[in-house]
């Protein structure tokens, strides 16, 4: 029997710790809102947003963004 020691509402939801680049802290939970390209480059630089500052922004994480 596969059994989880999470609660349910938490199985899928994002945990890790970083840094909110709209209200300039650290928080749980942060998601890649933004990501600008760097050109020819290496690699691009990310946003990224908590859950209280993309509800309050409105920010879609780009993972949930249509291609």
């Amino acid at each position: 029997m596969d059994e989880s020691t999470q609660p349910e509402g938490t199985r899928n939801s994002p945990s890790a710790l970083g840094f909110c680049s709209w209200h300039s802290g650290y928080a749980r939970g942060v998601r890649l809102v933004q990501l600008h390209d760097a050109g020819s480059g290496h690699g691009g630089r990310g946003h990224f947003a908590c859950l209280s500052c993309r509800q309050a922004y409105d920010l879609a994480p780009l993972a949930d963004q249509p291609l």
